[in-house]
């Protein structure tokens, strides 16, 4: 599961960049990228509006927002793609060893 889990992320990353026309330079490469990832984010919090980011590098980051009591939580990793979204300590699919890996390669 985890090997599958890896490979997915790793060809969603892949598919990420475009074809066509005039190239995009890696600044504008890079800030499309963590659009894509915090609204991607975005999607699985409670509240949305309350996110904030810090910490981005291309498809990750660091996310704080407020639970459901309206307390923020404290800042939490995360892996944001538009077909794998991934914060840290809450997909019970991931165990802790498989997001510190794909972390490392991903967002180092």
């Amino acid at each position: 599961m985890n090997r599958l889990f890896l490979i997915g992320l790793v060809v969603s990353l892949t598919s990420i960049a475009g074809c066509g026309g005039k190239e995009p330079t890696e600044k504008q490469l890079n800030n499309h990228r963590e659009l894509v990832a915090q609204e991607s984010v975005k999607k699985l919090l409670k509240d949305p509006d309350s996110a904030k980011f810090q910490n981005m590098n291309g498809l990750c980051g660091e996310v704080n927002s407020k639970n459901g009591f309206g307390a923020y939580t404290g800042y939490v990793r995360f892996i944001g793609t538009p077909e794998i979204t991934i914060i840290e300590g809450e997909n019970s699919q991931v165990d802790q060893a498989t997001f510190n890996e794909v972390w490392s390669k991903m967002c180092n």
